[in-house]
């Protein structure tokens, strides 16, 4: 008999680890000697933010014990690693499992039931191995990042029936009415099956708000584990937005002879984004975007093995600074984009092919094909994803590289062809026709012109490009200053930010920009600080997520939303002007209010009409009776964001 349903079991606790810092570990008997004691740790886990292993690069050792039911004889198991830096092999009771080489971000799953004793304790060992490697991506020591070893993401161990699901792949598609009308929408759900079913039936359910608006029953197919299909009728949705979040939830049961064997459920969202000349569109509105790049895995105290609640304090940080929009060198983690899904942010996620080899080969596109592979069979459900990134910063006006870039895309794009694929370079700005950047949906440009780049004529740089490529939006993926190489301290941060983003405002071609970055952070390649603290000074907050000056004025910048300084005051109420910038940021205001503070006492909220980019609007705000010693006028985003704040005095 087996298991009824789905356990997914958290297997985060109580792990022992030892560091083979003698390279001398073997499967059998892994507690190496001559070497400290092994210990319990939590994953995710790192040695690389432990006294004296920081700098160490080479193989760790992971241990884990559990007994499994006998009454569980009948189920399967499967092993989920969110994420392994790097390479990573895996024995059950002495017995290897599988292993999961040459990427450190993507998740894997082994089926282990074969391994499975029942009734007995079970003894899984992991080796995680964090040395260099020329064929893995990123290359060698090539990436701007901490290579932190280990299982730093979390791991479960999966027992369903025999009839269960393996992955499915959402395509949530939408169809716009005329202008006022909802939206409709409707979904393809692809389900691949881990074995073939005798008499199985698969039920389909989707909600909204924990409400059912849709359900389909059906028999599996007999014998087969190809991919089945669930489609969903044209319905009206709402969209998802970064300002209004809107998810949906599929739910998948199977039944095989009267018995559950699965029940999985898979969070969506219906959206639109698309290229039109050269500007970005929304669910049909045109949007000028801004936001802010956040290196994870910097605070030396967790290091890459971030918990949610790290992940949850950075991406406040990241949404107080008014940033709608991110992009990420490489893959994260369900967690943090789950959170980005119900918070509302717009994610460009990357396969960490950072500047080596400058000129790709056949073997560089084996694997970054394979990590592309992986990465959206896992996260294409995220609504938050508007795109997927090709690499960072290779030799970009090389014919090479081009033609690499076009087959890539080429390849992603048959993977998904509902999303954006793009190459950033930090060459464009040399000859922008022939750069392979030009073979992305979007121009996405490193803008490091002033410090990185030398002094050339920005403008002048920027009408040539836009000459190059008329109909094609641009995206700033990274500016800012990288300190200690340029000095300047955060005064020099403010006024590069100020400057060129005023001068992208200039441009409507410019469809977003991203400062980089939102934090200090730690990387192998740093200039300041030594071990776990050698990072790059390059952020508005420190890599204690302590903000700095320049915070203020990237929250200011990026705001929607411009505040008149001067109120105006008459008998028992103020007058406040709101005016929706219509530059970058540019978009709708819909949904957000204001709420007064009193002596630090937040008041009732007030709404803000709807205001299109341009639009003025004053509001009457009443005073309180009372006399009171401090007034606070808050502005918030409809799912409780705040986006600027006004002292009113008393």
């Amino acid at each position: 008999m087996h298991t009824t349903g789905r356990h997914n079991i958290s297997l985060d606790e109580g792990w022992c680890f030892q560091a083979d810092t003698a390279g001398a570990g073997e499967r059998e008997e892994w507690q190496i000697t001559g070497l400290p004691a092994p210990r319990e740790v939590a994953v995710p886990h790192t040695w690389n933010v432990e006294e004296g292993l920081e700098e160490y690069r080479g193989a760790g050792w992971y241990e884990y014990s559990l007994s499994i039911p006998e009454e569980w004889s009948g189920s399967r198991f499967r092993l989920h690693f969110e994420a392994v830096y790097r390479d990573a092999v895996v024995w059950i009771n002495g017995l290897e499992a599988g292993s999961h080489i040459n990427s450190g971000y993507t998740a894997f799953e082994l089926e282990v039931s074969a391994h499975i004793l029942h009734g007995k304790e079970n003894r899984i060992t992991v080796k995680a191995d964090n040395s260099p490697a020329a064929q893995a991506l990123p290359q060698a020591l090539s990436f701007d990042w901490a290579d932190d070893g280990g299982i730093i993401r979390p791991v479960q161990l999966i027992v369903t029936g025999q009839t269960a699901v393996k992955h499915i792949r959402v395509s949530p598609a939408v169809r716009f009415g005329p202008a006022g009308q909802q939206a409709s929408g409707r979904l393809l759900a692809e389900v691949q099956l881990c074995g073939p079913s005798a008499s199985a039936t698969i039920g389909a359910a989707i909600f909204k708000n924990g409400t059912q608006i849709w359900e389909d029953h059906r028999p599996l197919p007999p014998q087969s584990a190809a991919w089945q299909l669930v489609e969903m009728e044209w319905l009206p949705v709402e969209l998802w937005h970064f300002d209004h979040p809107h998810l949906y939830r599929l739910q998948l049961i199977i039944r095989e002879g009267g018995q559950l064997h699965d029940e999985v459920t898979v969070h969506f969202g219906f959206r639109e984004i698309v290229v039109r000349g050269h500007e970005l569109w929304l669910n049909r509105e045109p949007v000028r975007l801004m936001g802010v790049e956040w290196m994870p895995g910097s605070n030396p105290a967790s290091g890459m093995a971030e918990k949610l609640e790290d992940l949850g304090a950075m991406l406040e940080r990241l949404k107080e600074a008014n940033a709608v929009i991110t992009r990420f060198h490489w893959q994260q983690g369900n967690e943090l984009l789950d959170w980005c899904d119900r918070n509302g942010i717009l994610v460009q996620e990357e396969i960490p092919h950072w500047q080596q080899p400058a000129e790709p080969d056949q073997h560089t596109f084996a694997v970054a094909l394979s990590q592309a592979k992986e990465m959206i069979r896992d996260h294409s459900h995220h609504p938050c994803i508007f795109a997927w990134g090709m690499g960072n910063e290779l030799n970009g006006q090389s014919e090479t590289t081009l033609r690499y870039m076009k087959q890539l895309k080429l390849e992603i794009h048959a993977l998904d062809s509902q999303r954006l694929i793009n190459y950033v370079s930090n060459t464009v700005h040399l000859k922008p026709r022939s750069d392979a950047t030009g073979a992305g949906d979007l121009l996405m440009w490193n803008d490091y012109i002033g410090t990185w780049h030398g002094g050339l004529d920005e403008d002048e740089v920027i009408r040539q490009m836009l000459a190059d490529y008329p109909d094609k939006p641009v995206v700033v993926a990274e500016y800012g200053l990288c300190e200690p190489v340029y000095e300047g301290g955060d005064p020099r941060r403010t006024a590069i930010l100020v400057h060129k983003t005023e001068l992208y405002r200039k441009y409507p071609q410019f469809a977003a920009l991203i400062f980089f970055s939102l934090n200090d952070y730690r990387t192998q390649m740093g200039e300041d600080g030594q071990g776990r603290w050698k990072q790059r000074v390059h952020g508005s907050v420190d890599v204690h997520n302590r903000v700095k000056p320049s915070f203020a004025a990237l929250r200011e910048m990026a705001s929607p939303l411009l505040l008149a300084d001067t109120p105006v005051q008459t008998e028992g109420e103020f007058e406040v002007t709101l005016t929706c910038r219509k530059d970058i940021p540019s978009y709708a205001v819909q949904g957000y209010y204001v709420t007064m503070s009193t002596d630090g006492v937040e008041g009732a909220a007030q709404v803000i009409p709807d205001m299109q980019p341009g639009e003025v609007r004053t509001l009457s705000l009443k005073l309180p009776a009372a006399p009171v010693t401090e007034l606070t006028l808050t502005v918030y985003r409809p799912n409780g964001f705040s986006v600027l704040e006004l002292e009113l005095g008393q």
